[in-house]
């Protein structure tokens, strides 16, 4: 899969795709949101969750909680086949775009230290570091750079 085009379309989470997001957070994550919280999700209107499907496959996901004129990423998660097709970028931008519809002028998240993969991510798409929580992180302990974009609205 590497070098052939990944076809993906992006949608809102659905109640059908929750079962596999939630695989793939426990995949990918140290602690990872139950199946329960990620069926909450889809009841909230300021909390909104997109998945990449390749197929009928849950590709990867992000969410995003909205308040007032800002958003914060929750998480930002791709399957292992499906890494390295842009599908986070994709996912991110997506997400981004929607937030910035609903009135998000400022978008926050929090990135392992160690997770250059994702900074790299995040600084492509416009977010800067503004701060670190110390030891933030468990298993394995680690630092959280706290990232910000913000819309250069006019």
């Amino acid at each position: 899969m590497e070098n052939e085009k990944l076809n993906f379309n992006i949608v809102k989470m659905t109640e059908s795709q929750v079962e596999a997001v939630a695989r793939l957070e426990a995949q990918v994550f140290s602690t990872p949101w139950s199946r329960q919280a990620l069926m909450d999700t889809l009841l909230e209107e300021h909390i909104l969750f997109y998945t990449a499907l390749a197929d009928e496959d849950v590709a990867g996901y992000c969410g995003i909680y909205l308040a007032a004129d800002e958003g914060e990423i929750t998480n930002v998660a791709v399957a292992p086949p499906f890494r390295r097709h842009k599908v986070a970028q994709e996912l991110l931008e997506k997400t981004m775009a929607k937030a910035y519809e609903k009135g998000a002028r400022k978008i926050f998240l929090e990135v392992r230290s160690q997770n250059e993969p994702a900074i790299r991510l995040y600084q492509k798409a416009g977010f800067y570091q503004i701060g670190v929580r110390k030891n933030y992180y468990q298993k394995p302990q680690d630092d959280a750079l706290v990232m910000m974009f913000q819309y250069a609205d006019k």
